[in-house]
């Protein structure tokens, strides 16, 4: 089959079948790197909220 007997319809199709599948893939792959980020900074504040409850735990049981 020749790329001339493929209908122009059936090539737009496929054309814009691809970008909207590309656009899709873009948008996944931001979602997941802000969920990653996301993760990161949970984890940040996590190591804080922990080291501010020991330092608290601390002072009261010097008290």
């Amino acid at each position: 089959m020749k790329p001339s007997d493929v209908p122009l319809a059936r090539t737009i199709c496929r054309w814009a079948y691809r970008a909207w599948l590309r656009s899709r893939i873009d948008n996944y792959t931001r979602s997941l790197h802000a969920i990653a980020a996301q993760r990161e900074n949970d984890f940040h504040a996590e190591r804080l909220l922990h080291r501010a409850i020991s330092t608290t735990r601390s002072k009261l049981q010097s008290l």
